[in-house]
């Protein structure tokens, strides 16, 4: 199914984009984020690179159950409203329709360029990035890096640091 699959693929191009900035802003690999900023001890860290901690020293902020639970509505109500649970505020907005166009348009690509083009270059960027987080998990798995550092090691001696290397397959 076409939605299902710009769905997902839309979450893999967040995915995919956030794993590189977050290794690039911070040095961090995205897989080990967690340990480093848990629930409990996170609100004065400094991530190794980071211009300034996550929030002032005694602040209390970013709770962590506040973000979490602002994110359950945020996401929540967004679905309710793409599955039709909920009514769609705006009369055009039609339920389950993925496609851009009509209120969420802010740059009328859907007057100036062939939607239907636009939709089938959308699903291909979306097979991309599904294919794209799909690499990222598997090398993490294997080199115990981040994209960033494992791609910098690969320019670096492109001949001994590749998926051919010994060792990169189970």
């Amino acid at each position: 199914n076409a939605e299902r699959e710009i769905i997902h693929g839309r979450w893999a191009m967040l995915g995919v984009t956030g794993a590189w900035a977050a290794e690039n802003g911070t040095g961090v690999p995205w897989f080990k984020a967690g340990e480093l900023c848990g629930p409990d001890e996170c609100t004065n860290f400094v991530f190794p690179g980071a211009i300034a901690p996550l929030a002032p020293e005694g602040s209390g902020f970013p709770n962590f159950w506040a973000v979490l639970g602002f994110e359950i509505i945020a996401v929540g109500g967004a679905e309710a409203l793409r599955t039709g649970l909920v009514d769609p505020a705006f009369p055009e907005l039609t339920v389950g329709d993925v496609s851009p166009g009509g209120r969420f348009d802010p740059f009328n690509f859907a007057e100036k360029y062939d939607l239907e083009e636009l939709k089938i270059k959308e699903l291909k960027h979306c097979r991309l990035a599904m294919f794209a987080w799909n690499g990222l998990i598997f090398q993490a798995v294997a080199t115990k890096e981040g994209p960033i550092a494992n791609w910098s090691a690969h320019v670096a001696d492109p001949v001994h640091v590749n998926v051919m290397a010994k060792g990169m397959f189970f």
